[in-house]
């Protein structure tokens, strides 16, 4: 297939997150039945955003093409061109390659899909139904993880199950992240999401790792990942209209950034996002604030370090803060104990002084004092002086950041 690659539309969101949970999900159900459509499949590869949305590719063939959509409409109608697109996919094909299409909800008519010449295309049926809905995606694959588990008489644990879960679900993400890396270094488009496959070796090898060997903090970045990327497409996904394609574009920007951070700075956007409570327990509507305010403020962002909005000499960082004008003072009282305590948010605030809260409250101004923001040792003695830092911290609503910004 020399210089010539089906279409890719890996470089835009097109709700990719589900997508690869629904590859996730079909790649287990077929490492569990070992076959498909009567055939042995001992390994396959799995491709994303090239020949469909997903294939699963063995010796080189496509044995089955998959489309994957997220849209809440009720109506056939909505996916006549897709199911039409669907049919016409050729890539790789023989007759015996079947065409899935994929739902996140339930339609009024979800048989079989014929196109002029006979195409066919079959919605992907999920147990009894033929849709699964965004939020049922994740136990539909935990439930299948354990299925493997058990027949492979390996350790089965709600535990397990979900550190197995997180861990996979980095995985495929992580593989729509390389291609976008490998675009931006100068690749092809088209060539990179052809050719970069994952092997279903490398999702056994997950499967059958021993967990509880694996240090609790690698399985927490990845859990706070995994529920960054779930909550962060859910606000999309199930919005969509709302939303321009500047604004779309700019998610998906932010998204890869943040996707692609290391151990450090992930723990720097959860004190960012939560700066009285960074526990590892980020919650949906945490991301749907954050989400709100860089789709909704006009100034450009700044991709370095941590997402945020820059004005002469200060920086303006994006939170899920949320307040109320009676919560305001017991706010600053839990703010000030926690910078005084946690040497990781005195780091975060004394770099970026302005946070921005989708609350519309008054300019809320701290003065806040650290030991752990500078350490210098004292010359000829191993004793460690602490600098006891005072610096200001301002939290103010997104429409006050913007007219700052814009002024």
């Amino acid at each position: 297939m020399a210089n010539q690659f089906p279409d890719s539309a890996i470089s835009s969101w097109g709700g990719f997150v589900y997508q690869g949970k629904v590859a996730l999900y079909h790649s287990l159900k077929l490492l569990i039945d070992g076959v498909f459509n009567s055939t042995p499949v001992p390994e396959f590869e799995l491709q994303l955003d090239s020949t469909d949305d997903f294939a699963i590719y063995v010796s080189g063939a496509a044995i089955s093409v998959h489309q994957v959509k997220a849209k809440s409409s009720p109506y056939r109608s909505t996916f006549t061109a897709a199911l039409e697109k669907s049919s016409l996919i050729d890539t790789d094909c023989s007759p015996t390659t079947v065409r899935y299409f994929h739902i996140a909800n339930e339609i009024n008519d979800s048989g079989d899909y014929t196109n002029s010449a006979g195409a066919n295309v079959k919605f992907y049926e999920y147990d009894t139904k033929t849709y699964c809905l965004l939020c049922e995606i994740e136990e539909k694959t935990k439930i299948k993880i354990a299925e493997y588990l058990e027949i492979n008489s390996l350790a089965n644990t709600p535990t397990l199950v979900d550190r197995k879960y997180c861990y996979l679900s980095e995985l495929i993400t992580r593989q729509v992240i390389k291609a976008h890396g490998f675009v931006h270094g100068g690749r092809k488009e088209n060539e990179v999401a052809y050719t970069e496959r994952l092997a279903s070796l490398a999702l056994v090898e997950i499967l059958k790792t021993d967990f509880h060997s694996v240090l609790d903090h690698e399985y927490r970045i990845y859990k706070l990942k995994t529920t960054f990327a779930d909550a962060f497409e859910d606000c999309i996904v199930n919005d969509i209209s709302s939303f321009s394609n500047e604004q779309v574009e700019l998610a998906r920007g932010v998204f890869n950034f943040i996707y692609g951070m290391g151990a450090a700075d992930l723990t720097s956007i959860l004190h960012s996002l939560r700066p009285i409570d960074p526990s590892d327990n980020l919650r949906i509507d945490d991301v749907q604030n954050y989400a709100e305010i860089i789709t909704e403020i006009s100034c450009a962002l700044v991709l370095n370090g941590l997402p945020h909005y820059s004005k002469s000499a200060d920086r303006y960082l994006p939170t899920a803060v949320f307040l109320t004008e009676k919560r305001v003072s017991t706010f600053k009282e839990a703010m000030i104990v926690q910078i005084r305590q946690n040497q990781h948010l005195a780091n975060v605030l004394f770099e970026y002084g302005v946070l921005i809260t989708l609350s519309d409250v008054s300019d809320i101004k701290i003065l806040a004092k650290s030991d752990k923001v500078t350490c210098v040792p004292y010359s000829n003695s191993k004793i460690v002086h602490n600098i006891v830092r005072e610096f200001p911290v301002s939290i103010i609503s997104r429409d006050v950041a913007e007219e700052h910004l814009n002024a």
